[in-house]
């Protein structure tokens, strides 16, 4: 059986590319299954859909796989539709929340075949089994498919409680050069000019917490946050820099410290090393307070150039309808903290939820230029199957949820007013609060929502 796993280039017009750790742990499993595959890159080489198109005439495949977050569902489906074209016999598998938020819509509106729900590494395994036998697949967990015009679906496949159990992908699978090469971008600006290799690093899956908007609430219950072990953690970075001479390690996860503790125990195992690298990772938003200044110091020591962890919103009522749990004074107090030291916060806002006003807008970057954080912004983008999706559906939105996806992109992309502000008043009260917020922290962009890559503020507020 000839199969093909493709990576889709969601953000072609980006600067940055990132390698899929997603993508990475699939086709590893796949890989040590003893399954033979092909791998195309689209990100990272630039395919266009017309490339895509001729390459796949070229050669055909039995199976073609690929993932997608919900948000990318017209990608998906014009990638479904260009494979079909190539082959008519071809089983196309889809991954990712596109395939666990949306079962019938991608199964009715695109040319999808398969549909794995949650975690991909041994179901997508079982998946190509079943095919190369031609067994049924009702016999597979934790997946949908299409069969005589019916949806199917199967018995929710367990978590692995044991991430050291999968181990870390085998990164050779992809051009690692390439992506040094392209997506340095952000973590060049950290490492004071000088050359880093990028990589990420998995140390756990899922998140405790359980904010409305996130796709983590469609995927997970809050029994299925894993950590991988602290010994696994320190033998795959010792692999990363020593394998694949990365120097700038992310620690690529929904959120990697939601305690101190968590903290000490890596910080103390990397200054252990004998080798030093940079990195960063996502931590809790009231993580650390003034008295934990020494233990921030240490992190520092240990090369951490830049901590990230979201706001969100500064309004107490939007806060609540977020399910946020976190104070706003806390928030401030880390991030002056963090730019004490001189390690970098980085944080993330929604804007857009309907209890949104221009004052809570103003007060969110209020609170932005207390912190001396610029933030990424983003309008609130309501995804299937999250809290916010269900109970904005119930108001009246979404009618035609086909329809919805086919119209809605990146969170920087304003697509529907859930306020009751109308669109130009809530574009531009994020757009000139934003302007404003970069000038008094002495920053330039030529678009305030799409700043591309991180800029430090130079002023601050006293």
């Amino acid at each position: 059986m000839k199969t093909l796993f493709i990576n889709l280039s969601l953000r072609p017009d980006s600067q940055v590319r990132r390698i899929p750790v997603g993508l990475a742990y699939v086709v590893t499993a796949a890989k040590k299954a003893g399954f033979d595959f092909d791998l195309i890159d689209m990100d990272v080489d630039h395919l266009s859909y017309n490339d895509l198109r001729k390459i796949l005439n070229e050669k055909k495949y039995d199976t073609y796989a690929f993932g997608a977050i919900v948000s990318s569902f017209k990608i998906v489906k014009e990638i479904a539709q260009i494979i079909r074209e190539s082959n008519q016999n071809a089983r196309i598998i889809a991954g990712n929340s596109v395939a666990s938020s949306i079962p019938e819509t991608l199964m009715e509106h695109t040319e999808v075949d398969i549909g794995v729900m949650g975690e991909a590494d041994e179901t997508i395994v079982a998946v190509l089994d079943a095919l190369k036998n031609k067994t049924d697949l009702k016999y597979v967990t934790g997946i949908f498919y299409k069969e005589d015009g019916d949806i199917k679906y199967t018995e929710r496949r367990p978590v692995e409680a044991n991430l050291d159990n999968f181990g870390f992908p085998e990164w050779e699978l992809f051009d690692v050069e390439k992506y040094y090469k392209s997506g340095d971008l952000n973590s060049h600006c950290f490492t004071k000019g000088e050359n880093s290799n990028w990589m990420p690093l998995n140390t756990g899956r899922g998140c405790p917490y359980r904010c409305t908007f996130c796709y983590i609430t469609v995927r997970d219950d809050k029994k299925r946050y894993r950590r991988y072990s602290k010994e696994a953690i320190v033998e795959e970075i010792k692999r990363l820099h020593n394998k694949y001479d990365a120097n700038f390690i992310s620690l690529w996860d929904d959120l990697t410290f939601p305690n101190r503790l968590g903290v000490k125990n890596i910080v103390n195992a990397i200054l252990d090393l004998d080798f030093k690298i940079s990195w960063n990772a996502p931590i809790r938003g009231d993580l650390f307070r003034k008295q934990d200044i020494e233990l921030v110091k240490k992190v520092k020591e240990s090369g951490c150039v830049n901590l990230g962890f979201s706001l969100e919103n500064a309004d107490e009522e939007i806060l609540k309808a977020i399910d946020k749990h976190l104070e706003v004074d806390r928030f401030i107090e880390q991030a002056q903290v963090l730019n004490e030291v001189g390690v970098t916060p980085l944080t993330s806002v929604i804007f857009g939820y309907p209890q949104e006003t221009p004052e809570s807008i103003r007060k969110t970057l209020a609170v932005c230029e207390e912190a001396g954080v610029y933030p990424s912004v983003g309008f609130l983008l309501a995804l299937p199957g999250t809290p916010i999706y269900n109970t904005l559906k119930a108001e009246g939105y979404f009618p035609n949820e086909y329809e919805y996806l086919m119209k809605i992109g990146d969170r920087q992309d304003f697509s529907l007013n859930y306020t009751t502000m109308s669109n130009e008043t809530l574009v531009s009260e994020v757009t000139n609060g934003l302007r404003d917020l970069a000038t008094k922290q002495g920053l330039e962009f030529d678009n305030p929502l799409k700043t591309v890559h991180y800029q430090k503020p130079k002023k601050f507020k006293v």
